[in-house]
């Protein structure tokens, strides 16, 4: 399995993350673990994107990051494969 995302740059594979949530500000980052247990942070997002993000860590894998925009990515997944 590629630790990159096919056909991209400056992505990487991710093998855990944390999320923070600042209601004061009403915004939220999150602190990405590559597949090498480097930690990286994303930029502050509004609302809608971090529910977005935090949707696609939770229920998709593998996922790639990219730390500097706070993008992730999936690869295609086999035919048949189950949702857990």
């Amino acid at each position: 399995m590629p630790h990159h995302a096919q056909g991209t740059t400056g992505w990487t594979k991710l093998s855990g993350y944390q999320a923070l949530w600042d209601p004061k500000i009403g915004m939220g980052k999150f602190y990405f673990t590559t597949f090498e247990n480097k930690r990286e942070e994303t930029p502050y997002m509004n609302a809608e994107n971090f529910a977005r993000v935090i949707d696609i860590l939770r229920n998709e894998d593998p996922v790639y990051g990219n730390s500097t925009t706070g993008s992730v990515t999936t690869q295609l997944e086999p035919v048949g494969e189950a949702e857990s």
